[in-house]
């Protein structure tokens, strides 16, 4: 199980906010609370193979702070990111000076 935890905030419309910690370029909206978590999932499997196909950073989720939510990855989406922080952790650390 991978999940991620986002932000879910409800603004002044009615309308529920959802950012996310680990992806900054991650916002979207639903028109209520359930309707934001199925987009925030929608944006996270977006945002996450995106990462992938640039071949960028993808970060290891954090325990999610009590005042945000987390958000379960399907396991196929989970399954991919496992193999890919497998192979390619290593050429996302810094390199050390000599």
């Amino acid at each position: 199980m991978v999940s991620y935890p986002i932000e879910l905030v409800e603004e002044d419309d009615g309308t529920y906010r959802v950012a996310s910690p680990h992806f900054p370029e991650l916002v979207t909206y639903g028109d209520s609370e359930p309707d934001a978590l199925m987009h925030a999932l929608y944006a996270l499997e977006e945002v996450i193979t995106q990462r992938i196909a640039k071949r960028e950073v993808v970060p290891v989720p954090i325990k999610p702070a009590p005042d945000l939510q987390p958000v379960e990855l399907p396991t196929q989406i989970a399954g991919l990111l496992e193999l890919y922080w497998r192979y390619n952790l290593g050429a996302f650390a810094p390199e050390r000076p000599d």
